[in-house]
């Protein structure tokens, strides 16, 4: 019985998440909405609660009825947290823990407010990222190749070369029966160790990526050979038979283009260095030590923590602002109803 109703009193709390209790001691100001012994919800209050809902929420509180029933809730909340007062729970450490967490997310907030990116960041900063990050945002033209290499030497070129057109017969044969004649054809007769067994493929290059590799003979043939259309290409290996198998379009984004986006990832840079500077300050201010011998007989449980790594009860660690979470405000709902009693 006595889990039950816990369990109950867990359950109201939760589904009145949404509503923050005044913290004690706290006065409130202006005329009130519902009043009693230790609990005054005040008409600013009230519409603070509601403009936290989100704006579909907030169209079922239209009428006095409605709004009755959210006042509902937030009188509800406001009851048990009085009665959680007079139990002294204000004191407890897991309240105490909770009431960190809140403060270190509204410290972090106001200390680190995200502002307007495009005016924390100056155009010449933007124009300094976009020239060391050029690759990222001008991407020249890509082909695939498939290709069958005949390797040859000043000695025997004339031979090789006589090799490569019979091959390429024999492709253009095989082709019109097998669409996959040329990897099979790579697999079985190809000089090129390296993409033998892969059927030829060469993956995707730019054309200086191809020049640079195998010539720019190759690369010209590369980027000028129709889809399809098998070619024999004379380089210093010797002969390849290539075919075009795949194309990527080039692509080129200017720096106005993709101003806001570098503003907001320099100002995210920006808070985050600032945030690392700040909490290293009150390091420093605050003398801290590290007891390694007490440290080291800590016993840690195999079983995962409720929180994330490094800080107790879920509370973040070390997070940059802007990544501070930010815990979701559920609509006010109704408490459910008591437990049954126990069966005799």
């Amino acid at each position: 019985m006595t889990r039950a109703l816990a369990a109950a009193g867990i359950a109201v709390a939760l589904a009145l998440s949404g509503c923050k209790p005044t913290p004690p001691g706290t006065q409130k100001s202006g005329p009130a909405v519902a009043q009693g012994d230790g609990v005054v919800v005040t008409a600013v209050e009230f519409k603070a609660r509601l403009d936290e809902q989100s704006p579909f929420l907030r169209q079922r509180y239209q009428n006095l009825e409605r709004k009755k029933e959210f006042l509902d809730s937030l009188v509800k909340f406001e009851v048990l947290a009085h009665a959680a007062e007079k139990e002294g729970l204000q004191n407890d450490p897991d309240v105490q823990m909770t009431m960190k967490k809140a403060m270190v997310q509204k410290l972090v907030s106001k200390k680190f407010a995200e502002g307007d990116a495009s005016k924390d960041v100056s155009d010449a900063d933007v124009q300094k990222f976009y020239d060391e990050h050029k690759d990222d945002f001008v991407k020249p033209a890509r082909v695939r190749v498939a290709g069958v290499l005949v390797s040859a030497t000043d000695k025997d070129r004339a031979q090789k070369g006589a090799q490569a057109r019979k091959l390429a017969a024999q492709l253009k044969s095989a082709a019109k029966k097998d669409p996959q004649a040329l990897q099979a054809l790579a697999r079985a007769s190809s000089d090129d160790a390296a993409t033998k067994a892969s059927g030829g493929d060469l993956g995707f290059r730019s054309q200086d990526e191809f020049g640079k590799q195998f010539g720019p003979a190759f690369a010209a043939a590369a980027f000028e050979t129709k889809d399809g259309e098998d070619l024999i290409v004379e380089t210093a290996q010797g002969f390849w038979l290539i075919r075009v198998t795949g194309r990527q379009e080039g692509i080129t984004r200017t720096v106005e283009q993709v101003k806001p986006q570098i503003q907001s990832r320099l100002q995210r840079e920006k808070r985050t260095k600032e945030f690392d500077e700040y909490v290293k300050k009150l390091r420093e201010d605050a003398k801290v030590t590290v007891n390694e011998a007490e440290l080291e007989k800590v016993t840690v449980s195999s079983a995962p923590a409720a929180g994330g790594p490094g800080m107790p009860g879920g509370m973040p660690g070390g997070m940059p602002p802007g990544a501070m979470p930010r815990p979701a405000m559920p609509p006010p709902q109704a408490a459910p109803p008591p437990p049954a009693p126990a069966q005799k």
